[in-house]
This record gives structure tokens, sequence and C-alpha cells, in this order.
């Protein structure tokens, strides 16, 4: 038998119907937040020892004297059934992806995720979409996709110049947000001119973690004398960069940091003359402290490259004029362009 203990409702507590005092109130100088201890006192008369019988709701006792826990047995409706299909059928399935439902189709499984990884579903992506009366680069020719090495961005890239609803993209201004640059390590930065502007680029890189796609792609290229060396599909040094383009009126001096520096914050408002806009941009270290503030007033353009597009190339050749540097159209199979 098990033994509870109930307490009668009563009215004859002390606590019922007290009169607040002076010392209940917030602004009291006097703590009053437990109650007074004659409110809480209990007499035999309140207590209620009542008896109950064991039933089939309470758990068991083991051996050892404890209580084992009981699992509800499961819903057959949550078990469904799926089919596990041979690897060959998602290849198969792959030849009909289009190029912007490449991720969706790799989170399918795990299947799905090795053959985007693969070099045969690039080198078919490319097939697919391959046009010859399309004006490319010699790297993005089918002569030079045969290597392995550096392949799927190759791909990507060449869909730019194939693939007409990712050349639309480039005319439309997709994916220019300039807020995605927050958080980005500082590469580089050059300025150039254009006609009556001037404009100021800053090259920034993501941070990727460790054990990643791309982490562990970098590591492979220190293995220059290995075979994966040679077979890393997914080597791109370009991984995660950007270029932040910003086109103002005045020339305006930006210093050499000599530290590491991240983007920490940018904003984008509307300028003194109510016609252009005031870009501030605040670069901080790697504690999240800021180091510096640049202020361009007033703003022309602001636009940012992925190293997907044709026009960050361009632009990294602008950036470095007194070094003697191939145009794109001259990269060949032997220069390595991807290095």
């Amino acid at each position: 038998m098990a033994l509870s203990v109930k307490v009668k409702p009563t009215k004859s507590r002390k606590s019922f119907g007290r009169d607040p005092t002076i010392y209940d109130y917030a602004n009291s100088l006097k703590c009053s937040n437990r109650a007074s201890k004659t409110s809480n006192k209990l007499t035999l008369s309140e207590i209620e020892l009542e008896a109950e019988p064991l039933g089939e709701d309470l758990e068991p006792m083991s051996e050892t004297g404890r209580t084992g826990k009981k699992h509800p047995p499961e819903d057959p409706s949550l078990i469904v059934p799926y089919n596990d299909y041979h690897i060959d059928v998602w290849f198969l399935v792959s030849e009909f992806v289009r190029p912007e439902d490449v991720c969706r189709f790799a989170l399918i499984c795990r299947k799905t995720a090795e053959v985007v990884q693969s070099g045969r579903f690039w080198t078919q992506l490319y097939r697919t979409h391959y046009d010859r009366n399309v004006e490319m680069p010699p790297r993005f020719q089918p002569d030079s996709m045969v290597r392995l090495r550096g392949l799927r961005s190759a791909v990507i890239r060449s869909m730019y110049y194939l693939y007409p609803p990712f050349v639309e993209r480039l005319t439309l201004g997709y994916s220019r947000n300039p807020y995605r640059v927050v958080g980005r390590q500082l590469i580089s930065t050059w300025h150039k001119r254009t006609k009556n502007c001037w404009t100021y680029c800053f090259r920034l890189k993501a941070s990727f973690k460790a054990g990643s796609r791309p982490a562990r792609s970098a590591q492979l290229q220190q293995q220059k004398n290995s075979l994966a060396f040679m077979q890393d599909i997914y080597m791109n040094p370009e991984e995660g960069c950007q270029i932040l383009m910003i086109t103002t009126d005045f020339l305006k001096v930006i210093p050499m940091y000599n530290e590491t520096l991240f983007v920490k914050n940018l904003t984008q408002t509307l300028s003194q003359s109510m016609m252009r806009y005031k870009v501030r941009l605040v670069l901080g270290n790697y504690c999240g402290k800021a180091i510096d503030e640049l202020v361009f007033d007033p703003v022309c353009n602001l636009n940012v490259l992925d190293w997907w597009m044709p026009e960050y190339y361009k632009e990294i050749g602008a950036s470095t004029q007194d070094e003697p540097l191939m145009d794109e159209s001259e990269w060949t199979d032997d220069s390595d362009w991807d290095n």
C-alpha cells in the first residue's frame, strides 16, 4: 500500500484575510519576499493520510531496488518504408538535374552527395549545356575540361557563359547584396580611375570551418606529389572570395594595414544631397574590436562580385598592373589558371 498526504483546504489559516502592510510593496526598504512563519504552519487536523492501492501505472521495482523505465510501444504509423537504390540509378537521374538544382539533389541522401562529388557528374553537366557557338576562354573548352583538378570550379564558371538563366542573373544584378560581405576577411585593396569617378575594390574571403570540403581541398594543395592532388575536383583558390566595389566622385587614400582585418559592419544610407548613397565600412580584428572606419560619400555605385562571375577575374587582373598578367582568353591548360 502507498500513502499519500493531502492537505485539506481551510479558512482558519492565519494568512487568510491578512491585511497588507507597508512592507509588502516594491519600494519598501525591508525585504518581505518570504511569507511569515506563522502562515506556513499546518495542524494535524489539516493533514489526512489516505491509502491508495498500487496500480498498473506505477513503475515496477527491479531486484536492485531501482525502478525500470517503461518505454511506450512504437507507433506503426511512424515507421516509413524507403527504398535504397544503387548509386548507378542516381547517376542516371543526375543527367536530368538542372544547374540551379545541384544543391537540392546532393541533399537527398548520402549516395546523391557522393554522385555530386564525382568528376563524372560535373563532366556530364558540362556536356549537357555546352554550345560551340558561344565564345569562351580556352580553359572552358572541351579539350581543357578533361582534367579532374579544379573541374568543379571550371564547370560552374562556364555555366555563366553557357546556361541562359545564369547569364540573365549577371545582367539583372542578381545576388549583389552588399551586406553579404560582413564577417569576411580582408585580403587586399586597390583603386582605379573610371571616367570621372574612382572605384575602390576590397577583395574579401570567407573563413571555412576545419574539416569542411574547401578546407580539406586547401590541405591537399600542399601535397603536390600525391595522386589526390591531381584528382581534387574541388580545388579552387578563389572559393568563398568576393570583391566589394565602391564607386565615388572623390579620391580617398586607403591606409595600409599590418594585421588581419575583417569586415565588422557595412551600412548604406542616403547622402546629404538625397540623390546618392553614403557607405560606411567598419573594419575590425579577430576579437571584434573596431580598428578603422572608412566613409565614402557620395557613392555612385555599390557592387559585389563573386568568384564565379567573369567580371571578378577581370578586376583581379586590373589590380596587378605592375606585374605581367595574361588575359583570361590567353589561359591554357598548361598555365593552370586556378593555381
